[in-house]
């Protein structure tokens, strides 16, 4: 499992928009969930604020 940022948290509570505290964590635990497979699977060696950025996105448009 990876480690967030002061940062990294900051930017996904922005791409949370009008959700909840629990929609929040929903959305962080999510993003670190999807951020991990992509590391496991060997997409991604190291998470940048695009990758981070691209995983709020599909997060946020999941069930859509």
């Amino acid at each position: 499992m990876i480690e967030l940022s002061k940062d990294d948290r900051a930017m996904i509570r922005a791409g949370a928009g009008d959700l909840d505290t629990a929609g929040v964590q929903a959305l962080e635990s999510g993003v670190v969930s999807r951020l991990t497979k992509m590391i496991e699977r060997g997409e991604i060696s190291h998470v940048t604020k695009n990758v981070l950025r691209a995983a709020i996105t599909a997060e946020t448009g999941k069930g859509k």
